[in-house]
């Protein structure tokens, strides 16, 4: 027995190996990979694609494969296939890997679509992937999506030279990505986008697709064109498209913050649609009289809704920031640094704009440092005492991640400052350039933390007194706050309840013992559980007694006392009877 509970305690730590794979055996190894699992990849060129299909980690135990610390696990393109192929896979994390597609006409990473059965892949983390030699054609790319998508994370990769940098979701919008981040990444000379995130129709009626409300993020990426010629059209550096008219993820919200957008020179740096909040990004060169820096309008279908564009930097745009239609919820646009010959304009009456700063391109030399259209040289950072004016009004934003954090991740205080930065003089931050963002707002440690119940720890709970105040707050860490709890499983004890902000409170009405199941649900839909027992107990006792039973104190003393009292009067009488 005592042999088997040892077993029990110890099963957790031997569930998870890490597993050796070589250009040689690395397929059977992955074919062994168990949830907590990783797959750690030696130096050399893989020729044979990396392929997942039916493999699940879960919330806890994520499946991870790998490259090497020193050297690099390259995997080569091969003909008429995707070089790394995701098919119904879930909780995965793809890390330190080269994906070479060697001129092919074959994606870098893809999910996988539709074929006989509905395949889904989520919660996935892509983190220092270059992927290299996807540029055969325009719609060549380098991360794909094709299927219904949720709870990406992108980080840290590097596209280079691809027809496309990434093409999330399907030309038709019903297999939508949904509640991405994609951060840190940097993508240099696409033929066409650097990142297209498509519209979405209503969310298939897939298992575990989120619910309620979420963002997808786009932060501290660097996005860079040339003059590469576009010989399936121009295209945008990024483009993202509107969300569902009704349903889940109507009112979902992009959050574009923190990056670098350069050179394009016939389209513009950012396209828009939906529901916005651009802030804190950096754009410079896009010269065509026809687009703008920023550039929000209506898309594929879909009517623009909300928009915020606050506190960002533009510069040498022919239009520094271009709203076309009225959005139909609200919008604004305030605390931006544009330095253009139409810097702000609308395409309807009444713009709400307040508090920007603007000025032609050749007055950008009073305002900052080193402004110009070269990469490798431009500082954006303004010269001491410019680019501040009144504080912001910032009562709109609260709700967006980072808005009080500038392009370097600074706080930004009293919100005087215009553009992407909260200071000036000598940058503390990043160098702008074509490499990674280094720093920033929200950047954070790799890989994420799982979701997880952090107190109280599963099992037996303190007792609670009968008919007297109870209340214990549960904690959680990792995942992506905030957190909702609920229980799924059993019931509390009568007069207590759970709300959503995890405190179980409330007075109990009925003695004795409760089990039940508390789950804690994040912002993008991830799950962890605990099962606890409850207890409830009548003061001056043990344990649990029957509320009514006349037992409890200050409840049937009086026939308690009566007993006692014909109890004494018997042996006393037994007494006077024997003497």
């Amino acid at each position: 027995m005592r042999m088997l509970l040892l077993l029990a305690l110890l099963s957790p730590a031997l569930c998870a190996a890490t597993l050796a794979g070589t250009p040689a055996n690395y397929q059977t190894q992955l074919a062994a990979l168990q949830p907590g699992d990783t797959l750690q990849l030696a130096a050399g060129t893989y020729a044979n694609r990396l392929v997942l299909n039916g493999k699940h980690g879960n919330a806890g135990a994520w499946i991870t494969i790998e490259g090497p610390a020193t050297g690099t696990a390259t995997f080569n393109g091969v003909s008429g296939n995707n070089t790394v192929s995701l098919r119904d896979c879930s909780y995965i994390a793809i890390k330190n890997i080269t994906v070479d597609c060697l001129g092919l006409a074959v994606d870098g990473i893809k999910a996988e679509g539709y074929t006989t059965t509905p395949h889904t892949v989520h919660n996935m983390l892509i983190e220092g992937v270059r992927v290299l030699n996807a540029g055969n054609n325009q719609q060549i790319v380098g991360i794909n999506t094709k299927c219904p998508c949720w709870n990406w994370t992108i980080r840290g990769c590097e596209i280079i030279g691809a027809g496309t940098g990434m093409y999330l979701g399907n030309s038709t919008g019903d297999e939508p990505f949904v509640r991405g981040v994609i951060e840190g990444n940097r993508i240099y000379d696409p033929e066409g986008y650097c990142i297209e995130i498509k519209h979405q129709n209503n969310w298939p009626a897939v298992t575990g697709m989120p619910t309620g409300n979420g963002s997808t993020i786009i932060r501290n990426n660097v996005f860079i064109k040339t003059s590469r010629a576009s010989g399936s059209g121009d295209r945008p550096n990024l483009l993202v498209s509107g969300f569902p008219d009704s349903g889940a993820g109507s009112s979902d919200l992009y959050e574009i913050y923190g990056n670098l957008l350069a050179n394009n020179p016939r389209e513009s740096l950012i396209q828009a649609c939906g529901r916005l909040s651009i802030h804190d990004n950096i754009l410079a060169d896009a010269p065509d009289a026809s687009f703008a820096g920023i550039y929000i309008k209506n898309h594929a279908g879909k009517t623009l809704k909300l928009v915020h564009i606050y506190n960002n930097t533009v510069y040498s745009a022919a239009r520094g920031i271009r709203i076309v239609e009225q959005p139909s919820v609200e919008h604004s646009v305030q605390g931006n640094l544009v330095f253009s010959a139409n810097a702000i304009s609308a395409g309807f009456s009444g713009l709400n704009q307040t508090n920007n700063l603007t000025d032609s391109v050749a007055n950008a030399i009073n305002y900052v440092d080193n402004p110009t259209t070269v990469v490798a040289s431009m500082n954006f950072y303004p010269l001491a005492g410019q680019c501040t004016g009144a504080a912001l009004t910032m009562t709109a934003y609260t709700s967006h991640a980072h808005y009080d954090l500038d392009f370097n991740g600074t706080t930004k205080g009293t919100y005087t400052y215009r553009g992407a930065y909260a200071g000036s003089g000598t940058n503390p931050g990043w160098t702008l350039g074509n490499g990674l963002k280094q720093g920033g707002p929200g950047a954070g440690p790799t890989p994420p933390a799982a979701l997880a119940i952090a107190s109280p720890a599963a099992g037996a709970l303190p007792n609670a007194n009968l008919d007297e105040p109870y209340s214990r707050t549960f904690t959680a860490t990792g995942g992506t706050a905030p957190y909702t709890w609920s229980i799924t499983g059993g019931g509390v004890p009568t007069g207590l309840t759970l709300d959503p902000n995890g405190v179980l409170s409330g007075t109990p009405t009925v003695a004795g013992n409760a089990g039940f199941t508390v789950t804690v649900t994040d912002s993008l839909n991830a799950t962890d559980q605990r099962t606890y027992t409850l207890q409830v107990v009548i003061p001056g006792h043990g344990g649990p007694v029957a509320k009514d039973s006349g037992c409890a104190a200050g409840r049937g003393s009086f026939w308690w006392a009566l007993f006692g009292l014909g109890a004494i009067a018997f042996w006393s009488s037994r007494r006077r009877v024997r003497g």
